[in-house]
């Protein structure tokens, strides 16, 4: 829950802004594109070093309290209230999303449940901030009761052995960064496949919905049928759907709720490569986001968001995490290797 506060507050920080401020269009292209790589990129960074530290409650504190200032600064100073939401909401993500992946380490459950809501948070935050929201209490109150749930919440047993490496399987390196690729299609094709969708609040919020619910329920069907199982099928199965679903947005609904099962899979898969390390682990997969999603935003490519360059990279995607989850099978703890198969 605190999740989707944090994703809303943040982004509507930075859209309403540029309302607000009325910016020109490269302004608005400068703002926005700061914020997802300090925000995403600055994860993989902080995630190092919260690792090294080990302060996960302090880093989740820490970034509440820098969206809530965030906020504060909004109508005053735009720029500065960007960076401090990035920044927020990097250090949040990083602290809460190795909490989750120790939660019940091994399973996908817990990371799907915890990432799941930010979907909802975006959205919200998309909406209200587009239409220059400038009502800001009910986000700092919502924010300080977060502060408060954070602080008297514990954390899970969380184990470290004293030099974390990637275990001794065979092509570790080369699994890792099959997953990722994977993480990276995931963002690239979850623009591009609902571009020609209706930009209209039906379809925003319905499709939103859909990354909720699939990437809650991806986790939970994993572990219950196996990650290989669940993944590649549910990327198959979603394949036609946002291929050739064009400007239907119902029909690209359907695909949006498949395609997003593999996201906790993929963030628990390579937490297994590196179980000492989940602030790294989490943060690399939203660097993997990022990097993606930036592809998306170099308005040329908009021309290769054809039914088949989406149907090939879908494709990718699942024999990437086909050949990865298989090699992770080797060298890696029996609580992982009994749910990937």
């Amino acid at each position: 829950a605190i999740h989707a506060v944090i994703d809303a507050s943040t982004v509507m920080v930075v859209f309403s802004a540029t309302v607000v401020h009325r910016f020109s269009p490269f302004q608005i292209a400068l703002m926005i594109g700061s914020y997802d790589f300090l925000a995403f990129a600055g994860q993989a960074l902080i995630g190092f070093g919260v690792d090294k530290l080990r302060l996960y409650k302090s880093t989740i504190l820490l970034g509440i309290a820098l969206t809530a200032l965030s906020v504060v600064l909004m109508l005053s100073h735009p720029f500065t209230a960007m960076v401090v939401a990035a920044l927020g909401n990097a250090l949040f993500h990083v602290g809460a999303g190795a909490i989750s992946l120790n939660t019940t380490p091994g399973r996908a459950t817990d990371p799907g449940i915890f990432v799941a809501p930010g979907a909802l948070g975006l959205g919200l935050g998309l909406w209200l901030g587009k239409s220059g929201n400038t009502l800001l209490w009910p986000f700092l109150l919502a924010l300080a009761l977060s502060f408060v749930i954070a602080v008297k919440s514990s954390l899970p047993v969380m184990e470290f052995s004293s030099k974390p490496k990637l275990p001794s399987i065979r092509g570790a390196k080369a699994v890792l960064l099959l997953l990722l690729v994977s993480v990276g299609i995931r963002a690239f094709v979850g623009f591009a496949g609902t571009y020609e969708s209706p930009k209209i609040p039906m379809i925003s919020f319905g499709l939103a919905f859909a990354a909720f619910a699939g990437k809650a329920l991806g986790g939970i069907l994993s572990d219950q049928l196996g990650w290989i199982r669940t993944s590649v099928g549910a990327l198959l199965i979603s394949a036609p759907f946002i291929a050739f679903g064009g400007s239907n947005g119902s029909i690209v609904m359907v695909g949006m709720f498949f395609f997003q099962m593999t996201m906790p899979v993929t963030l628990t898969a390579v937490h297994a490569l590196m179980p000492a390390r989940p602030g790294l682990a989490f943060g690399l997969c939203s660097l993997s986001l990022i990097v993606g999603s930036f592809v998306s935003f170099y308005d040329p490519w908009v021309i290769y968001y054809t039914s088949y360059t989406l149907l090939g990279l879908i494709l990718l995607s699942a024999l990437s995490i086909l050949v990865a989850l298989n090699g992770l099978k080797e060298g890696i703890p029996m609580k992982f290797a009994m749910a990937t198969n």
